[in-house]
C-alpha cells in the first residue's frame, strides 16, 4: 500500500511510519566518503528537503542511537566499510532553529535558549561521569536548564562539544537545521541586528577551529554568514543551488518522480505534475519540488484520482519569504514590472546575481532582490545561460508562475482609484462601452508611473485584478471553444459573463484593425460555447485594442 505524509520531515518518524521514501540516503556516502568538508552549509529553498536529510545525518552518525533497522534496504547499507566506520559512532549536537523566530529578540533569545538546554538534556548521562570536574559539571547543569547567563548560553554548544569529545575522545558532529529562520522572520524589526548577532555568535564558537569538532552542518535558506566577524564562520563551505555537487539529493529528480508516480498509482499524470512542479535546475540537475509532488499525490488521493480544475499552490502557500521578496519588489525599481512581464511571457530576464547576501540587504537593490528570488525557490536559472557573470532567469513552473501573476494583480489593486475601476466594471456589465473605455484611460493615465514599457499582458494581469477584486470569479487564457480565451469573467449569483480578447498594437493608428482582429478571435474560436452550455444567459463579447495609455473598447452581438 502507498503511503505518504507530506507533513513529516523527520527521517526517523517519518521511516517508521512505513511511509513512502525517495532513497537520498547516498548523500550520506559522498560527504562521508568522497567529499568530507568539516564545515559545510546547505541552502536550498523551503519544503526542498533539507531537514529531511539533516535529521537522516543526525540518525546515522548518533552513537545514542542502534540505527541498523531505520536504514535497512536503502542505499547507504551498500557501503559496508563506511557504514562501520559511521554509523552510531560518533556523538552528534542537533539543533532545530525552525521555530526559533519572533518580532522581539527576548523571545527569539528565548526560544534558542529551550533548543540549546535540550541539546545538553540529550546527553545528561555526562553528569554522571567522571569525565567531567566537579565545576563543569555545575556549569553544564546550569546550560541545561537554562539558568546560565546569556552569553554563556549562546557559546553553550562549544561548550557542550568539549565535553562530549572529553567522554567519547571522539569529534563531534554538530547539525543546525534552518539556522537562518530567526534572521528571516525578525527581518524588518529592531530585533533583526540582535539576532543576526546572536547567531553568528553562536556559529562562530562552533565553527572556529578546534579539535572538539569533527563537522558542523548547517542547512538554510540563503548563505548570509559570510564575511562575518566571528572566528571560524568565514570558513564554511557553501553548497547553493547553484552548485552542482549533492544536486540530485535536495528535491526529485525526473526519474524519482516517475517512480513515485507509478507506485500510487498516478503516472498518467505525470504530464501535469511536470507543468505545475517542475523546472528547477540545482546545479546541472532538473529538479521537482518534493513537497508540491507529495501533496499533489495526497490530493488525487482525496478527490478520487481526480485532477485539480486550476494549479494546487501547495508550495506557495507556505513560503515565509514571499511577502518580503516579492510584494516588497513590485515599485520598489523603475523596471520592476517590465521585468515582472517578461518572466510571465517567458523572455529571457539576465541579471548579475550574488549569492552571498544577508538578509537586511535583499532591499538595498534590485540585483539583490533578483539573487533572493533564486535562492528561495521563487526564479531558477534557465539552461541557456547568459554572458559570464550574470545568469538568465525564469519562472520555473505554473505554481510560482501563479504566485507572480497574483502579486502583480494585488499591486494594481492598490495603485489604481477604486472609484475609476467601480465605474468600469459597471459600464462592462452594461454594455457601455464608451464609458468603460473612459474610466480605463484615467486608470492607465494614473498607472504610468509604475508601467515602465506596455504589453499585452500588462493589460491583461490589469484586468484580471479588477474583476478579482471586484469578487467575480476569472479565467485566465482558459480552454473555451476551439482556443484559449483571453479573460472570462464570471458572475454566477446574476448568471452573467464577460468574454475579454485583448491585443497591443504597435501604433495609434493600427488600434482600429486590433479591435476587428479582437472580435473575429472571439467569434473563430466560438468562446461563447462553453458558457452558453453552462447555461449562462447574459453574455457580454468584448474586442480590447491598447496603444499605450489608450484603448478601444467595443461590445457585438
Amino acid at each position: 500500500m502507498f503511503k505518504v505524509d507530506a507533513s513529516q520531515d523527520n527521517f526517523d518518524c517519518y521511516i517508521r511510519e512505513n511511509n513512502y521514501y525517495v532513497d537520498k540516503t547516498e548523500i550520506i556516502y559522498d560527504y562521508l566518503g568522497k567529499w568530507f568538508e568539516s564545515k559545510i552549509m546547505f541552502t536550498r529553498p523551503r519544503r526542498f528537503g533539507k531537514t529531511m536529510i539533516m535529521t537522516m545525518f543526525r540518525d546515522f552518525l548518533d552513537n545514542t542511537q542502534k540505527s541498523e533497522d531505520l536504514f535497512k534496504g536503502l542505499k547507504i547499507m551498500e557501503h559496508k566499510e563506511l557504514v562501520e566506520k559511521y554509523m552510531n559512532q560518533y556523538p552528534v549536537i542537533f539543533l532545530s532553529l525552525k521555530n526559533v523566530k519572533g518580532h522581539e529578540f527576548t523571545s527569539v533569545y528565548r526560544l534558542l535558549r529551550n533548543q540549546i538546554s535540550d541539546a545538553f538534556d540529550n546527553h545528561r548521562y555526562l553528569l554522571d561521569s567522571n569525565a567531567l570536574s566537579d565545576e563543569n559539571k555545575e556549569i553544564y547543569s546550569k546550560l541545561m536548564k537554562g539558568e546560565a547567563d546569556q552569553e554563556a548560553m549562546i557559546e553553550g554548544i562549544s561548550f557542550l562539544c568539549k565535553m562530549l569529545k572529553r567522554y567519547w575522545d571522539k569529534g563531534v558532529f554538530v547539525i543546525v537545521d534552518e539556522y537562518d529562520v530567526p534572521m528571516a522572520d525578525s527581518l524588518g524589526t529592531p530585533a533583526y541586528d540582535d539576532v543576526l548577532d546572536m547567531i553568528q555568535k553562536m556559529l562562530g564558537s562552533v565553527c572556529k577551529t578546534n579539535s572538539n569538532v569533527k563537522s558542523v552542518m548547517i542547512s538554510g535558506c540563503l548563505y548570509t554568514v559570510k564575511n562575518s566577524s566571528y572566528t571560524g564562520l568565514n570558513n564554511i563551505r557553501p553548497k547553493t543551488i547553484l552548485t552542482n555537487r549533492y544536486a540530485r539529493y535536495f528535491g526529485f529528480t525526473d526519474e524519482e518522480v516517475k517512480r513515485v508516480l507509478a507506485a500510487a498509482g498516478y503516472l498518467d499524470k505525470y504530464d501535469e505534475v511536470g507543468r505545475t512542479y517542475d523546472g528547477y535546475i540545482f546545479g546541472n540537475t532538473h529538479i521537482y519540488n518534493p513537497w508540491d509532488v507529495m501533496n499533489y499525490i495526497s490530493f488525487l488521493d482525496d478527490n478520487d484520482g481526480i485532477s485539480p480544475d486550476e494549479p494546487q499552490l501547495f508550495w506557495a502557500s507556505t513560503s515565509e519569504t514571499r511577502l518580503d521578496l516579492i510584494h516588497g519588489f513590485l515599485g520598489r525599481t523603475a523596471d520592476a514590472l517590465e521585468d515582472f512581464e517578461k518572466l510571465l511571457t517567458d523572455q529571457p530576464l539576465v541579471k548579475i546575481i550574488n549569492e552571498n547576501i544577508p538578509y537586511q540587504r535583499l532591499h538595498e537593490s534590485g540585483d539583490n532582490l533578483w539573487a533572493g528570488m533564486l535562492e528561495t525557490g521563487y526564479l531558477t536559472k534557465a539552461e541557456k545561460q547568459g554572458r559570464s557573470g550574470t545568469l538568465t532567469l525564469c519562472i520555473p513552473n505554473l505554481e510560482v508562475r501563479e504566485v507572480f501573476q497574483q502579486e502583480v494583480k494585488n499591486f494594481f489593486e492598490k495603485h489604481v482609484d477604486i472609484a475609476s475601476v467601480n465605474l468600469f466594471v459597471d459600464a462592462m456589465w452594461n454594455s457601455n462601452a464608451e464609458g468603460a473605455r473612459e474610466s480605463l484611460d484615467l486608470i492607465l493615465q494614473s498607472t504610468i508611473s509604475y508601467l515602465h514599457a506596455y504589453h499585452e499582458y500588462t493589460y491583461h494581469l490589469v484586468l484580471d485584478g479588477f474583476f478579482t477584486g471586484q469578487k467575480y470569479r476569472t479565467h485566465s487564457e482558459m480552454e473555451a471553444g476551439f482556443g484559449r480565451s483571453d479573460l472570462i469573467i464570471t458572475d454566477m449569483i446574476r448568471n452573467r459573463a464577460l468574454v475579454l480578447e485583448l491585443t497591443h498594437v504597435q501604433k495609434e493608428s493600427q488600434l482600429e484593425a486590433g479591435i476587428k482582429e479582437a472580435c473575429g478571435q472571439i467569434i473563430s474560436k466560438k468562446y461563447v460555447s462553453g458558457l452558453v452550455y453552462d447555461g449562462y444567459t447574459e453574455i457580454h463579447k468584448y474586442g480590447m485594442a491598447f496603444y499605450d495609455k489608450q484603448c478601444l473598447i467595443r461590445e457585438f452581438q
